[in-house]
């Protein structure tokens, strides 16, 4: 790992520096699988009609919970991505990610053929990784001991087999990078890629990261009481900002950006949604299960990622249905931006999409496309804003705007925070 970032601590403040006109990073590719679309057209479609993927859970027995929704993955054919000899080596969750990477390269229009191995890297963040794998291994080490544990499975249990997957599948032979920092993995990720593109480490980088839904995480989550309806009383749902929120519903998928160097880019004349201008790293003490609920650490990361507040037209929040992160990170914008605050457009994506540590991904890829499309999707299942989260939060109906600027919010309980900016191009 690059010595000059293993100095930053996610849980301390920093700034990525200002970056000169050969360091400008861009977006030229999305792979996206979600609960409301497999690929960028499906997905962005349903994003903008307000469609929800939230459903009864059916992929294993919820009938003790109070809880019962979650966002799954529809049915997938991953044979439409993967040759069929390829996919016994890997799990759920890794064809989950290998099939992002594909839908990535396609859509960026790379040929891999003419691009140098070493100079291609891979930067995936998962907060669990192959969780289904682990509970099945696990399970039968319990029943059986040793003798019962299952060595094909020990191989993908780890965290980083996803990403050992992608480089492995696509002939990836620069850098191969895992983070796993709960919610905000997947921003991470993308930032550390980034980071290794301005140093000249590569000339471009596959970076994202996603998570599954399992029964174990469900259950987990359950048990704390932070799954709707949880403690409180009221419906099942996911409400981000409502008065009404009584807890977050899981969800999974994936979500992968082409980032290239802005000059290999415009040399192969690729498609270029975005740039990525910035970051802002922040920690907060409050407790391993506990966000920030003052929003001052929130606060923190968005001013470093951003220049000039009066710039920047649309968040997208990491706001999850929880009292006290959807709280907090109204505080934070309206701490940061001031009376601007009511001016800039804000949207949660977790609406639609759930919430699982690996969101972010997905958020990015929708990011990119509001800024390509000068449009806006919608924050649903809101219809009572919360008195202290008076934002200008875009509710049931997309908007259209033309961002200059625009920031990906990334929390999580423990006390780790991140602004990612990204800007129009050109």
């Amino acid at each position: 790992m690059d010595n000059k970032l293993c100095g930053i601590n996610p849980n301390s403040e920093h700034r990525t520096p200002n970056s000169p006109e050969g360091d400008r990073i861009v977006i030229t590719g999305l792979g996206i699988l979600s609960s409301i679309g497999v690929g960028k057209e499906e997905f962005w479609k349903n994003c903008l009609l307000g469609i929800s993927g939230v459903q009864p859970i059916m992929r294993f027995d919820v009938s003790s919970y109070r809880s019962k929704l979650g966002a799954q993955l529809p049915e997938i054919d991953f044979k439409t991505f993967i040759k069929p000899a390829n996919l016994r080596r890997m799990d759920r969750i890794g064809k989950i990610m290998v099939s992002a990477v594909k839908m990535a390269i396609d859509d960026s229009g790379l040929d891999l053929s003419k691009e140098n191995p070493q100079r291609m890297g891979i930067s995936i963040g998962t907060g669990l990784g192959s969780s289904d794998t682990v509970d099945q291994f696990f399970r039968a080490l319990l029943k059986d001991g040793p003798v019962g544990a299952q060595p094909l499975l020990f191989q993908t249990a780890v965290p980083n087999a996803i990403t050992s997957h992608c480089a492995i599948e696509y002939g990836i032979k620069g850098a191969n990078i895992t983070f796993s920092h709960k919610e905000t993995s997947t921003e991470m990720a993308l930032a550390y890629a980034c980071h290794l593109l301005r140093e000249g480490e590569a000339d471009l980088i596959f970076a994202g990261g996603g998570d599954e839904l399992s029964e174990p995480l469900y259950h987990v989550y359950s048990r704390l009481g932070a799954l709707s309806p949880g403690k409180e009383k009221g419906l099942e749902g996911m409400r981000p900002f409502d008065r009404d929120r009584n807890g977050m519903v899981l969800g999974e998928g994936s979500g992968v950006l082409v980032l290239e160097r802005l000059e290999h880019a415009e040399k192969r004349g690729a498609r270029i949604y975005g740039e990525v201008a910035g970051v802002g790293f922040s920690g907060s003490t409050d407790g391993v299960l506990r966000y920030d609920q003052k929003g001052h650490s929130i606060a923190k990361a968005m001013s470093l990622a951003t220049e000039d507040p009066s710039q920047v037209d649309y968040i997208s929040a990491a706001a999850n249905s929880t009292l006290d992160l959807d709280r907090a990170e109204a505080l934070a914008i309206k701490e940061v931006f001031g009376e601007r605050a009511k001016e800039i457009s804000v949207s949660a994506l977790k609406s639609l999409i759930g919430e699982f540590d690996g969101s972010g991904g997905i958020r990015a890829c929708s990011i990119a496309l509001s800024l390509y499309h000068g449009i806006i999707p919608p924050t649903i299942g809101t219809t009572r804003l919360d008195p202290q989260s008076d934002l200008k939060i875009v509710l049931g109906q997309p908007e259209k705007r033309k961002i200059r600027f625009a920031l990906l919010n990334g929390s999580s309980n423990g006390g780790s925070n991140i602004s990612i900016r990204f800007k129009l191009y050109p």
